[in-house]
């Protein structure tokens, strides 16, 4: 375990030192449970109690905090500090990055595969033929990498990722254990017209459509990823059936999200967990699906929208609205909806009462 000082810490994070800034820091924590060496991080006003009564001697607090009441040795003080906890975690995450360039004797790599310089890889990785894999990149194990995937600089490839044949992914990329690049895409079709076709036409009726099966679409694109994304843990993107799925600069998915065949997500988008996007829906950039959120297929979401926790999305979302529910309304008509129907049983009961007084007066 490396040791810090407050004055470098606060240095890396752009932040301010006070106090006995040579105090030596092994870890963070969280106020209530921190010890002698603990950085106590107070992301809130509520914490500061806390702090006061922990055996803490270094926090990070808000600008303008009067540390000193707060019974501590120093204090690095930040503009907002949930912010600062990107930086700050950066540099004690001790996981990753450390140790020389090293391929594990269990590892499998193709002779044409294209290993940059700094590479750390485990055991019972494998790597495919004309891989190309950037400088720098930390792989876990039981990895495999396809066929001529190209992959960027500075990569972080936890445990069991899977990345399928000719993917294209950018430098600083993150997957988290269990992720799957790559995919086929779910795409079938019938002989003949099908009767989920004809549900979506007429929106219930089958038209006593004949049952057949179903032949599958090769997924013959791939999937095309920028600078910057992270991949939550058993999170799944399928390649495109002809044109490559897409992901832009900067996006990051949780855990267990599905994003189908010939999607297109635009920059700096946040995909929460258990969301699932059907084939061939656009996102804009900076777009924000809360848990659970469920797209349909062929639509377009517009830049800047957002949808709270299990809404159900059936129809284009314009840019910059913020939308709740099933089906995918405005969050504050959707809100008011639900007020409505709490109201309805008070609502009944006065509507019975005043059937009951009209028929006695009668």
């Amino acid at each position: 375990m490396s040791f810090l000082c407050v004055k470098d810490l606060a240095n890396a994070l752009s932040a301010t030192a006070v106090g006995n800034i040579n105090l030596k820091i092994k870890r963070a924590a969280e106020p209530q449970d921190a010890e002698e060496g603990d950085l106590a991080i107070a992301t809130s006003s509520s914490f500061l109690s806390e702090i006061s009564g922990s055996a803490a001697r270094v926090a990070l607090l808000s600008e303008g905090t009067d540390w000193a009441a707060l019974d501590i040795d120093a204090a690095i003080l930040v503009a907002r500090p949930r912010f600062a906890m990107s930086a700050l975690s950066k540099v004690l995450d001790q996981r990753w990055r450390n140790g020389p360039e090293s391929i594990h004797p269990l590892a499998v790599i193709h002779p044409t595969a294209a290993i940059a310089s700094g590479a750390r890889i485990g055991a019972f990785c494998i790597i495919g033929e004309g891989v190309s894999l950037g400088a720098n990149a930390w792989l876990g194990v039981h990895i495999s990498i396809s066929n001529g995937s190209r992959i960027g600089s500075d990569v972080t490839l936890m445990d069991g990722v899977r990345i399928g044949f000719d993917v294209q992914i950018g430098d600083r990329f993150i997957a988290q254990p269990g992720a799957v690049i790559g995919a086929d895409g779910f795409s079938f079709a019938t002989p003949e017209r099908s009767a989920v076709e004809n549900v979506r036409e007429t929106l219930g009726n089958t038209l006593d459509a004949t049952p057949q099966k179903f032949d599958r679409i090769h997924s013959l694109g791939s999937v095309q990823i920028g600078d910057d994304v992270e991949v939550g843990a058993n999170s799944c993107i399928d390649r495109g059936t002809i044109r490559n799925t897409s992901v832009g600069h900067g996006c990051k998915f949780d855990n267990l999200v599905q994003i189908g065949h010939n999607v297109k997500i635009g920059n700096n988008c946040l995909i929460c967990a258990q969301v699932g996007i059907a084939g061939s829906t656009t996102l804009g950039k900076n777009v924000v699906l809360g848990g659970q959120t469920g797209v349909s297929d062929n639509l377009f979401i517009g830049d800047n929208a957002i949808t709270g926790g299990a809404t159900k999305v059936l129809a284009n979302i314009p840019a910059g609205r913020v939308m709740l529910g099933y089906p995918a309304m405005k969050m504050e008509t959707q809100l008011n909806i639900y007020k409505t129907l709490r109201r309805l049983p008070r609502l009944m009961r006065d509507v019975k009462k005043l059937k009951s007084d009209s028929s006695e007066s009668n």
